[in-house]
């Protein structure tokens, strides 16, 4: 399972964190305006918007978990186990499979509006990349410095683009029933809170600091982590702005912190007998810039990777081996 958020403070920041119990050989991966992606069922893309991104290169094809072009639009695909249901081809349709999905968005499309239109004549199909490799059962966030939305496919409503107000996006149940649930906890609070219990509390008596947070669900299920996230994400108070240097990596470290508050620990939650689930990697893209920064679940500090220090021009896919082994700062 994942969790995504899209989080602005003057530079758009993007990114997601991977919670699986397989352990992808992921790497930084950047493919430039003239690699040409070939399409299925759809006319191939021979020229493109740059982007750069976290995922596997298989057959030189780019499969993107998540990434974000040059021009600032970041898009990412997460589990939707058990609800996510593609088509066939259908006629007159731009029919891409899952996989092609995020390829065609970040290579078409400068902002959410203009993948709004794109995506009111797309069809994701059932066509899986390879035998050996089907498709994915997902739903994606795509977000720019301004807005998101979360795009689902279901076998009761087909095709729904939902407004993300939140910039929070997890996995089942859909998008209509996370935000509802959000309902639930309208009284949390990040402040100082009054005690409420009574008009007169005799007696009563804080036992703690952020007693305005009881009640924030703190479990790995997607529920639990959409909630969490929103709250952490929408009570953040770091510097509102981005004056110099220090700011800027301020932003970066406290992008890192809000997705720390739902990274899962290997143990906590098992999926197959003697297999748990856990994050194997957590990336954050400044999209104004295009720089990729994430980590590891046994390498956690935080790597870097620049699309605009490569040829952006060129035709050949570039990517850099994710570092998965622990890395420390020795000070003597």
């Amino acid at each position: 399972m994942c969790t995504s958020i899209s989080y602005t403070n003057q530079v758009h920041f993007f990114g997601r964190n991977l919670d699986l119990e397989i352990d992808y050989p992921i790497s930084v991966v950047i493919t430039p305006r003239n690699y040409e992606f070939k399409f299925r069922d759809t006319d191939d893309l021979k020229s493109h918007y740059a982007m750069i991104g976290v995922g596997i290169v298989e057959a030189n094809y780019p499969l993107y978990f998540d990434g974000c072009n040059e021009k600032g639009l970041g898009m990412a695909g997460l589990a939707f186990f058990g609800m996510a249901q593609y088509n066939d081809v259908k006629e007159g349709k731009t029919n891409l499979a899952s996989f092609e999905f995020m390829p065609y968005i970040l290579g078409k499309c400068a902002s959410v509006e203009e993948a709004k239109k794109e995506l009111e004549n797309i069809n994701i199909t059932k066509e899986n990349f390879a035998p050996q490799m089907p498709a994915s059962e997902l739903h994606w966030i795509i977000a720019d410095k301004t807005s998101a939305i979360t795009v689902e496919i279901t076998a009761e409503k087909g095709m729904v683009v939902y407004d993300n107000p939140y910039g929070v996006m997890t996995n089942c149940p859909d998008f209509e029933y996370q935000s509802t649930n959000l309902s639930y906890y309208v009284n949390l609070s990040g402040g100082l809170v009054p005690i409420r219990f009574a008009p007169d509390p005799v007696g009563l008596k804080e036992y703690s600091r952020g007693t305005g947070t009881i009640g924030l669900p703190g479990g790995t299920d997607s529920v639990s982590r959409f909630v969490r996230t929103a709250f952490t994400k929408m009570n953040s108070t770091l510097k509102k702005g981005i004056e110099n240097e220090t700011d800027y990596y301020n932003n970066v470290s406290e992008f890192f912190h809000i997705l720390s508050n739902v990274q899962q620990v290997s143990g906590e939650s098992e999926v197959k007998p003697g297999e748990y689930e856990l994050t194997q990697y957590t990336d954050c893209i400044d999209t104004d810039h295009g720089i990729l920064y994430y980590n590891t679940y046994f390498n956690p500090s935080i790597n870097a990777v620049d699309m605009n220090k490569e040829n952006l021009d060129g035709s050949e896919i570039i990517a850099y081996k994710g570092v998965k082994t622990f890395q420390t700062n020795w000070q003597n």
